[in-house]
């Protein structure tokens, strides 16, 4: 089967990497992928090309451009396109995915692959996914999560077109990877996060400031795209924290990166499900998350890991310095997060996919 990916940007978010694992993961196994973006750069053109996938990057010049379509339908003719997926729902790449079909003169499954929340940042898309299946461009909108499927499913999007395919990873790609050489001689805690509204930077630098009034041995390390921008790094020198949160942009190496940590946090208000919590769980890192609802399928709070109240950096720095401190805690609760990983395996995802792309090409 000859599947087209569609994404808004190539950029190293969650959802563009998950779907990246999926193509390597089926590429080849009956599988042909061509990925495209509708705008132009991000981190992951090359490696999207290792994959074996055939990549378009940048199809588009400005918001609705009609030769964007143009560009994807004759994509999808070019290369005989027997299904559509759209990665995230709220963004252009949904409507390009959609619509270029048409152009091309193909009926064809499209799928929209949903890794946002019809609330907060992305706004209220599940009107849009109704419309675009009462008008039959939507044959499935893949959940990640039970309590997105049944906010989608409140808002009026028909169940049976909403199957749950959890997010995966491959667990032994983080197993036993050399740790990154940064902040050497001290405890190392590591975000992995882009700079978004829903991340909540300026509670983790709260608690950071809260911990070293206490404690001079750790560093906090922030990976992910935006972390390096003049705005953050400016609060950071406000904070009087300049050398103790260690901001790198994006990176090539969150293995390594999570080798190295003592501890993974994630400061956010809003999440649908969370990559690099799994990939801390996979590479053995003790966690410590916001406690919101999102994470309610993930980890359990004392089991997996520990959650804090989110936007408190007095709490939030109270379960840094616990699992600092206590081994014997932060050993149980890694042995935990190992056990509950086996429901978010790359090989699991790639299977309900193959099924879902057979059940409806």
């Amino acid at each position: 089967m000859r599947v087209l990916v569609v994404m808004s940007k190539f950029v190293a978010g969650g959802a563009e990497t998950t779907a990246m694992r999926l193509i390597g993961s089926l590429h080849g196994n009956g599988y042909e992928f061509v990925a495209a973006a509708v705008k132009g750069g991000g981190e992951l053109a090359g490696p999207l090309g290792q994959t074996g996938a055939v990549v378009y990057d940048g199809l588009t010049h400005f918001k609705r451009d009609p030769l964007g379509l143009w560009r994807l339908a004759r994509i999808i003719r070019r290369h005989k396109i027997e299904a559509v997926i759209c990665v995230t729902a709220p963004r252009d790449a949904l409507f390009y995915s959609t619509l270029a079909p048409l152009l091309a003169c193909r009926c064809i499954p499209r799928i929209c692959w949903c890794h946002s929340r019809p609330e907060g940042q992305s706004g209220n898309f599940a009107p849009r996914l109704r419309r675009y299946r009462r008008l039959g461009l939507l044959s499935a909108v893949v959940c990640i999560t039970h309590r997105q499927r049944k906010m989608l499913v409140d808002r009026g999007l028909p169940r049976r077109h909403a199957p749950l395919i959890r997010n995966g990873i491959a667990p032994a790609n983080f197993a036993g990877a050399t740790p990154a050489d940064i902040a050497p001689g001290m405890k190392t805690i590591v975000q992995v996060a882009n700079v978004m509204p829903d991340k909540d930077f300026a509670t983790l630098i709260a608690a950071a400031k809260l911990l070293k009034q206490k404690r001079e041995d750790f560093r906090i390390v922030l990976a992910g795209r935006g972390t390096e921008s003049p705005e953050l790094i400016a609060q950071i020198n406000a904070a009087d924290l300049a050398g103790v949160i260690i901001p790198i942009g994006h990176s090539d190496d969150i293995p390594g990166l999570l080798a190295r940590a003592d501890l993974f946090v994630l400061s956010t208000t809003g999440e649908v499900s969370s990559i690099a919590t799994l990939e801390a769980f996979a590479s053995g890192t003790p966690v410590v998350v916001s406690d919101i609802p999102a994470f309610d399928e993930m980890l359990t709070d004392g089991v997996e890991g520990l959650r804090a109240a989110p936007g408190d950096p007095a709490a939030l720095a109270e379960a840094i310095g616990t699992l600092l401190d206590d081994e014997v805690l932060s050993a149980k609760l890694t042995a935990n997060a190992h056990q509950r990983l086996k429901q978010y395996d790359l090989s699991i995802m790639a299977q309900r996919f193959d099924r879902l792309l057979r059940a409806i090409g």
